[in-house]
This record gives structure tokens, C-alpha cells and sequence, in this order.
């Protein structure tokens, strides 16, 4: 069986060509064929609500598609500048700023952020998503890649506040805990004990730099396979990703071996 890191390799190092395939297919061809066609004349936060089409593609393009339900919360989102600012989820304030109307009225929705930024971010969500229906970890590993990766690369990963980036992302925090072997449970405990702990079993450095992140991510795709699939090895699987990409990476309480590694070490 293909083991987690070898299927994120495989995706990541044919990205162009796997999201061509995505965009041919036919219903997700005929939603962003709808979306592109609309959005564009869609000149109030109102408006934007009222249609459900463009609205539900919005929020899974941004990955907020759990709360597409709740527009009441949205509306204050797109409303209220420090509403979605104080909010521990980044994502409410990326999408507060894609679709900003409050700054840019009836123009808001012809900006790029709302244009192409959206499609695209739509592509790989719905990639990730179908990965994720045979390869849940490898969907892990890859919304990890491309959300810390955005988040450094715009600025907003904070060298303070990273833990706490993380503990507020449901998918960063499962990808994070299963990497050092923490269980569920600590998520339960009071915030600050919980990023004093991730603090001293990974630093900022591990996220902002690329290659150690890609280390990170195969230290995870390990833990999450001797956790899921026991039937794979996972320093075989890291060695088949290696040799078939130019990637590097390798990969709770199954393994106290790798439970001991620090990162930086």
C-alpha cells in the first residue's frame, strides 16, 4: 500500500498537472463556470449572502465551508474589520480581506482576490478534499503545506503566536499533535499549558522554513501511518517518496523512538 508521504510527494511534485485534471471535471467545471460568470455583479455584502451558488464557492474556496451555514457570523466577518481581526482563525480575516467591501463597495468582487485567487483556492481545496476521500492523512499533510506556506509567505505566521495559529486550525493542530505524539486530550487542557508544550517540542523555525517544514511533514505522514495503516512501513514510504521527487523528508505514543526526536537536533 502507498504509505501517506509518498502519495503528498506524488501530488505536490505533479501539482499542474493534477489541478488541470480538477478544473476538467464536469461539475466542478460547471460551478466555477457559474461562479466566474457571477461574481463579478455582485456588488453588496447582501448580495453576496443571498446567492447561495457563489457564496457556498467562496467559502470552500477559503476553506471555511463548515460555516457556510452560519451567516449571521459571515456577515459580521465581512462587515466588522476587527470582528474578523481578533479572530484566532486567520482564515476569517483572509476572506474578510478577499471580499472586502466595506473598503472597495460594488468593485470588491472585481478584484483578483475575489476573481482568480478564489478559483484557484477553490482547485486545490477540492483536490485536497479528494484526495482526502482515500488519503486522509496525505490531505493533512498537503492543507498543511499550503496553508503554513501562505501564512509565512503573506507575513501572518507569527514568531510569537505561532502555537497559538496552530492550536486554532482543527487540520494544522491534528497535523502538529500527531507529529510529536501528543494525544487529543491535551487539547482539553488550559490554553497556555498548551503552548508552552508545543513550544518546547518544536520552534517557529520548524513552519517558516521550508525545508524544515517538509521534514515536519514527513515525520508526520510516519506517525500517521504507524497510527492508520500498520501495514506500511514508514521509512520505506519516505524513501520511495524521496526517490521518485526531488523532496526530502522522513518521517503517539506507538514509537517512543521518534517521539524523542527534536527538531534542530
Amino acid at each position: 500500500m502507498i504509505g501517506t508521504y509518498s502519495s503528498y510527494k506524488n501530488i505536490v511534485s505533479n501539482m499542474s498537472r493534477t489541478l488541470k485534471t480538477v478544473m476538467t471535471q464536469p461539475q466542478i467545471k460547471r460551478e466555477t463556470d457559474y461562479y466566474t460568470a457571477t461574481i463579478r455583479s455582485i456588488g453588496s455584502v447582501d448580495a453576496f449572502l443571498k446567492n447561495d451558488k457563489v457564496y457556498s464557492y467562496a467559502m470552500q474556496a477559503w476553506g471555511l465551508e463548515d460555516m457556510a451555514f452560519a451567516k449571521g457570523m459571515m456577515r459580521k466577518v465581512l462587515t466588522d474589520p476587527d470582528f474578523a481581526g481578533k479572530m484566532v482563525d486567520k482564515r476569517y480575516q483572509s476572506f474578510a480581506e478577499a471580499f472586502d467591501f466595506r473598503r472597495y463597495g460594488d468593485k470588491a468582487t472585481e478584484r483578483d482576490s475575489a476573481t482568480r485567487q478564489t478559483v484557484n483556492k477553490y482547485m486545490q481545496q477540492t483536490l485536497e478534499t479528494q484526495t482526502g476521500d482515500q488519503k486522509p492523512g496525505a490531505r493533512l499533510a498537503l492543507y498543511f503545506n499550503r496553508t503554513i506556506s501562505e501564512m509565512a509567505k503573506s507575513g501572518t505566521l507569527s514568531q510569537d503566536s505561532w502555537a497559538y495559529q496552530v492550536m486554532g486550525d482543527r487540520a494544522l493542530r491534528e497535523v502538529v499533535f500527531t507529529a510529536l505524539g501528543l494525544p487529543e486530550t491535551i487539547g482539553a487542557s488550559d490554553i497556555e499549558a498548551q503552548k508552552r508544550l508545543l513550544e518546547s517540542r518544536m520552534s517557529y523555525s520548524d513552519l517558516a522554513d521550508q525545508n524544515n517544514m517538509e521534514v515536519f511533514i514527513g515525520r508526520f505522514s510516519a506517525m500517521y501511518d504507524l497510527q492508520n495503516q500498520p501495514m506500511v512501513s514508514p521509512a520505506l514510504d519516505v524513501l520511495n517518496a524521496t526517490n521518485s521527487s526531488s523532496g526530502t523528508g522522513f518521517s503517539n505514543s506507538m514509537m517512543m523512538s521518534l517521539q524523542s526526536l527534536r527538531f534542530g537536533a
